[in-house]
């Protein structure tokens, strides 16, 4: 039997789907459905502590981080002793619980690219507000300066400028594919091969970034944070990109020297930056970055859509299926 964990706004919404599933007989039985109880202080029931084999962290559980919903899912995780799969709407997986999970031999999978396009808009929405100066004009308009006296750079035509992104999956392979009009030229990195059908006109393996880098006048990081990746760009690699060059950051905070950007862009060498993530998160008071004049943050909110939520709720019934056929789910994390 599949005793599987969620939230009942879950349950509620896709009953039927799990009532379709279960009407073909499976060699893990039918599944069987508990609530995460949403009282404040109640916890699961012991005996179901002891029966669940299957746990859906969705995106409901984050719509109202008051109830603590998520937290009760995870530190249920940690002490359910028969869960075999848990899945997560999200698609980052450095949170510490999955890290401990896939140490235990249980199977962790996400959402990959359910957030995709609204992340890749928004990072595309960075990029165009700092091509043009809009964060300049943002202030004169708060000012009511109609003609002020010092006025921004002249901008650069985007046309023919090089984008590297950092990271071809779902998030950077959709903002590559956002970036074909608008004629720039785009290199992604990755270690699989990637050509025209990914919107790149160049490919190179992560080992070759600092080749690139002395011709990259935008560097998008859409990478997931791992041990290869954190902390990948560093003064040294800020350094070698060209004068004026701008920084995007959807992946995570901890893939760029944070006080290295701040010097740089202090500096005037890096020219601006769209972060979405930072190292610290909430991003501290204190921290420089918000005064910066060509900086843009977002509260590592670039994926909000009303939208997620089926989308990884869709693809978590597509593997509930498959793992009632007595398959694996495909989505199944392989680095943390």
């Amino acid at each position: 039997m599949t005793v599987l964990l969620a939230s009942k706004t879950f349950f509620e919404r896709y009953g039927a789907e799990i009532d379709r599933i279960n009407a073909t007989p499976s060699p893990r039985g039918p599944i069987e459905r508990v609530e995460i109880p949403e009282e404040d202080g109640v916890r699961l029931a012991a005996e179901d502590m002891e029966r669940i084999t299957v746990a859906l962290a969705s995106g409901d559980l984050m719509d109202n981080p008051e109830l603590g919903l998520r937290r009760k899912l995870y530190g249920s995780a940690r002490r359910i002793t028969k869960l075999e799969w848990l899945h997560t709407a999200t698609v980052g997986l450095d949170d510490p619980l999955f890290g401990e999970l896939i140490d235990k031999g249980i199977l962790v999978s996400n959402s990959p690219g359910s957030s995709a396009e609204p992340i890749a808009l928004t990072m595309l929405a960075g990029m165009l507000s700092l091509a043009r100066n809009l964060p300049f004009y943002a202030n004169t308009q708060r000012a009511h300066q109609w003609d002020p006296k010092e006025r921004p750079r002249t901008p650069d035509d985007l046309r023919g400028q090089t984008v590297t992104i950092v990271g071809l999956g779902a998030i950077g392979g959709l903002f590559a594919s956002f970036l074909r009009p608008i004629g720039v030229n785009v290199i992604g990195v990755r270690r699989t091969p990637a050509g025209a059908a990914d919107g790149v006109d160049e490919w190179i393996t992560p080992d070759r970034l600092a080749e690139v880098l002395p011709r990259t006048q935008w560097l998008a990081l859409a990478a997931p944070l791992t041990a290869q990746t954190r902390g990948m760009i560093d003064a040294k690699a800020l350094a070698l990109l060209p004068e004026g060059a701008r920084v995007l950051n959807v992946g995570r905070g901890q893939l760029i020297d944070e006080d290295a950007l701040i010097a740089a862009i202090k500096s005037g060498h890096i020219g601006g930056a769209y972060l979405d993530v930072t190292a610290e998160e909430p991003l501290p008071t204190e921290s420089p970055l918000w005064d910066l004049p060509n900086v843009i943050i977002t509260p590592h909110s670039s994926n909000n859509s009303t939208g997620n939520n089926a989308r990884s709720s869709a693809m978590f019934v597509e593997e509930l299926e498959r793992w009632q056929r007595g398959e694996q789910p495909t989505r199944v994390a392989t680095e943390r």
